[in-house]
């Protein structure tokens, strides 16, 4: 798994009380919502900072210094569910 990946995973608080755990997967992540499964759902890399699985879509935002401070999320119910990385 490409070492890059590793500064996607963490925890991240989301809108509304949300949380979401960020893991690196294999060529992706595993993003898991609330107190879901463990694994969660895995999302191949699409481009810089995007990663998707149909119409689900995780992109993630950096900071000036190019650390990923954040991510957004959008399926076919939800559009552009902000998350900020807590730790």
């Amino acid at each position: 798994m490409p070492p890059a990946l590793h500064a996607y995973a963490g925890c991240y608080a989301g809108e509304s009380a949300a949380s979401a755990e960020v893991i690196a997967a294999d060529g992706g992540v595993a993003v898991r919502f609330g107190r879901g499964s463990l694994g969660g759902l895995e999302l191949p890399a699409a481009s810089p900072d995007v990663f998707r699985r149909g119409s689900m879509i995780a992109r993630f935002h950096r900071n000036a210094d190019g650390e990923v401070v954040g991510f957004s999320y959008s399926d076919p119910l939800l559009r552009g569910l902000r998350f900020t990385r807590r730790d």
